[in-house]
């Protein structure tokens, strides 16, 4: 696996130092740069160019959700992971559409911290199976309270999609790899790229993240 350039964004000091000094020890992590606010974080983020940056999402002065989207409207191949004590699924929902790749929080392992720097590295999404698991508990509650109102626009867009696409974005939306998506379907991984490539073609997203919020409107979602 290439080396993976990373930044790290917290105004906290000592959790700043704490991740900087945890995961410089791993062989394929190379951390180019800290910071501890979300105006320097920009201009360190266009110095350094790095492949993710892990991001606090509460800070002094702007967040690290409007931080997340200067950065994406200007580097929108870098990937960024919100690492948070913060499991509120609004955070979560506004992370998503700012474009990120990962919401952790801070109870975190170390092995389970690197693991998600190399899974978002690999461009999986990956999201904290507590704050997600609240997100879809929401999403089935909203979706009750209005089954008995009528609704004259639906502003989710149609797309038509295969059976076998909508089972694949039903995996995608419960958190799963293409690993697992492959394992629970009986395809190649490949195959199952290139599915997703074109369910994001179709719904016109251009990455997990956005299937993930745009996969909740579109699906029945169960927890069976």
């Amino acid at each position: 696996m290439s080396s993976i350039n990373l930044m790290i964004v917290d105004d906290h000091p000592m959790i700043r130092e704490g991740l900087v000094a945890m995961l410089s020890t791993n062989d394929d992590i190379i951390v180019v740069g800290s910071c501890g606010d979300a105006e320097e974080a920009s201009r360190m983020a266009l110095a350094q160019s790095p492949d993710i940056i892990l991001m606090d999402i509460k800070m002094e002065g702007n967040n690290g959700i409007e931080a997340a989207k200067l950065i994406l409207k200007n580097q929108p191949d870098i990937k960024i992971i919100f690492l948070t004590v913060f499991e509120d699924t609004e955070f979560v929902r506004q992370g998503l559409q700012a474009g990120a790749a990962g919401y952790i929080l801070k109870h975190v392992s170390r092995e389970k911290l690197v693991d998600s720097i190399q899974r978002v590295h690999r461009g999986e999404t990956i999201i904290d199976p507590a704050v997600f698991n609240r997100i879809v508990n929401d999403y089935i509650k909203y979706s009750k309270s209005n089954e008995k109102q009528e609704q004259p626009e639906d502003t989710t867009p149609t797309v038509e999609l295969t059976p076998r696409e909508r089972e694949i974005l039903h995996f995608l939306v419960k958190g799963m790899t293409n690993k697992e998506i492959s394992a629970a379907t009986h395809l190649a991984v490949d195959t199952i790229k290139t599915h997703l490539r074109n369910i994001f073609r179709k719904m016109g997203i251009k990455n997990r993240s956005q299937a993930i919020t745009q996969g909740l409107k579109l699906l029945k979602i169960d927890q069976g």
